[in-house]
């Protein structure tokens, strides 16, 4: 197998060097080099041909004929008539001559003979000499200052290319077919042996080296090739030759010259967020060959379901990358801030995105003071692929903005495994409408909240900081998450509180978590902790049946207020208060300011709206 191999790299190389040296026309100085290579091309073939022709007697008989000797120490049988075994279990006759007659037998019964053999120890020796000559033609191509690797000589003979290459992989495949066809000639318990030589130095080779995996499975011009992309991919994750058209894709975006006012970051933030759109319409009619009219149908949606809400998501991204440079010595310039505002956009886009889809699902009638996008005269069902564009959208600004950075691919990660976890959130909030009531417990609400609303709307924006501050310890990872996933959960149970009880005015919504049956933190407590038969009963019979200013629903919520959840309310949030504040020292022993997560619960702690 190793000969085999041997040969058909010294074919490929050979001929490499004997078509750059063709390039070159014979001067006293280079008497016809080139037929040194040719010479060792030729030998190199030889050299496969013998082994072809040999590897029957070199391999396979040899093999048989240790089955053909196993069967007649069996048997007591020496392959001539004679006993072969002594009463004393020696072999008779222990001369070597004699025993080397008994294996000679063996070999012959098994269909082998001496004389092919010869072609095996032939072929070696030509192939050693073909080896001699390529060095030699290797120098003298050195000598003459021949590029071998040239591309523009390397692409002269294509066909030819492929050809040696067709010889060398069918080489290989010829070695590895013998060498199964010797095994399988073999006693099981040798195979079983050579099984586990095999698997002991896959798992040394894997060990010891991280690429070995894809040795066995490619020529060495395709490695050449793989590694040659591996490299490319990791100098430029946005080297994508699949979707580099058409030309002059990807538009990158790496100056800013816009100042970011921390003194006014929402104002900034804003500014930034129209750079983005502004990117966004510039870039669909001359990538995506989108008409006018839809390009202004985009631009229209996001202006509608983009700005205009708190944004808090957005500056907590910012303010957290402020806080990870000050607390490694460094003072963010005017480009970081940007980016890290960009990240907040991202973060802001992904969430409409969700509460489009979440209007549509929920029937709501009204967003941020205005009517949710589906129930635009013109919009309707369109919304469906409106959201989807919008999220799309988030990472066609991370590749923009961030596309040649090397955690690329990790803020691309962070965003699609939130975005499935909110996804798993939102299947736990829509199938509450098939729950029954019993089944709407605080445990199924506390499971809801986590991976509906903390992890996308928490977690998130501080992680995005994270990773382009240069954070890589897990462990810091691992308390932000737990502190700001508690944060998330007390956020919603906000949501749920002021849901029901808040103004619709000043909440900028109409409050639907009685008319369609959410699995609300209000409600869990009311019906499993707090409850009587008779507002149990009240309840079974009206929650998730009623309109939207029902009566049924005002006296679910009266029955809300004489339950006393309003004190269970402000009582929960003392205790998330409380519980938050144990966490400082260990925010603080893995290297992350405390006033990250106190700036974050200041924006929504006793919130209003």
């Amino acid at each position: 197998a190793v000969l085999h191999l041997v040969g058909g790299l010294a074919m490929r190389e050979s001929w490499f060097v004997l078509e750059a040296m063709a390039l070159t026309k014979p001067t006293r100085a280079r008497p016809r080099l080139h037929l040194v290579p040719a010479a060792s091309l030729i030998l190199a073939a030889l050299a496969l041909l013998g082994l072809s022709i040999g590897g029957r007697s070199f391999a396979l008989p040899f093999s048989s004929g240790v089955v053909v000797a196993q069967r007649r120490l069996a048997t007591n049988d020496r392959g001539d008539g004679s006993s072969l075994v002594q009463s004393d279990g020696l072999l008779r006759g222990g001369s070597s001559e004699s025993q080397g007659s008994f294996w000679r037998n063996a070999d012959a019964d098994a269909g082998g003979s001496a004389a092919p053999r010869g072609w095996s120890f032939a072929s070696a020796a030509a192939l050693v000499t073909s080896a001699a000559f390529l060095g030699a033609s290797a120098a003298a191509a050195t000598a003459t200052r021949v590029q071998t690797k040239r591309p523009a000589v390397r692409s002269h003979s294509v066909a030819l290319h492929a050809a040696v290459e067709t010889a060398t992989t069918t080489a290989t495949t010829t070695a590895t077919a013998a060498t199964a066809a010797t095994r399988q000639t073999q006693p099981q318990s040798l195979q079983q042996n050579q099984q586990l030589t095999d698997v002991s130095e896959s798992t040394s080779g894997s060990s010891s080296s991280g690429s070995s995996r894809s040795r066995s499975s490619s020529s060495s011009s395709r490695s050449s090739s793989s590694s040659s992309s591996k490299n490319t991919l990791r100098e430029n994750p946005v080297a994508n030759p699949a979707v580099r058209w058409p030309p002059g894709k990807p538009w990158l975006t790496t100056e800013y010259p816009e100042e970011f006012d921390l003194s006014d970051p929402k104002g900034s933030l804003e500014q930034v967020g129209q750079r983005i759109l502004d990117e966004i319409r510039e870039e669909l009619p001359e990538m995506y060959e989108l008409p006018n009219k839809e390009v202004d149908w985009v631009n229209r949606s996001l202006q509608y379901n983009t700005l205009g809400g708190k944004m808090y998501r957005g500056l907590v991204v910012v303010a957290t990358g402020v806080e990870l440079m000050k607390s490694k010595g460094k003072t963010p310039t005017n480009r970081d801030l940007n980016r890290f505002a960009v990240l907040g956009w991202a973060v802001e886009m992904l969430q409409a995105a969700f509460v489009m889809a979440d209007d549509m699902m929920d029937g709501s009638v009204t967003r941020r003071g205005l009517p949710c996008w589906y129930r635009q005269p013109d919009v309707g069902l369109l919304a469906t692929n409106d959201f989807l564009m919008i999220e799309m959208l988030v990472y066609k600004v991370l590749k923009r903005h961030f596309g040649e950075d090397p955690y690329f691919v990790w803020l691309v990660d962070l965003f699609l495994e939130t975005s499935f976890q909110t996804e798993c959130g939102q299947l736990l909030d829509s199938l509450c409408a098939n729950c029954e009531l019993e089944e709407l417990t605080p445990e199924r609400w506390t499971l809801l909240v986590k991976y509906k609303t903390a992890y996308y709307s928490f977690y998130l924006p501080v992680a995005l900081a994270m990773i382009v501050t240069g954070e890589r310890d897990p462990k810091s990872f691992n308390i932000a998450r737990e502190i700001l996933v508690l944060m998330g959960v007390y956020f919603q149970a906000q949501d749920d509180y002021l849901d029901a009880f808040a103004n619709a005015d000043k909440l900028g919504k109409i409050g639907t978590d009685i008319q369609d049956k959410k699995c609300s933190w209000l409600f869990s407590h009311a019906f499993h902790d707090m409850g009587t038969p008779k507002t149990k009963e009240y309840l079974e019979q009206h929650y998730g049946q009623c309109k939207v200013g029902s009566e049924e629903e005002n006296q679910i919520k009266e029955i809300y207020k004489e339950l006393g959840l309003k004190d269970l309310f402000k009582q929960y949030e003392s205790e998330i208060q409380e519980k938050l504040a144990t966490y400082q020292s260990k925010a603080e022993a893995v290297g992350l300011p405390w006033s990250i997560f106190e700036r974050f619960f200041g924006l929504i702690h006793k919130r209003t709206k």
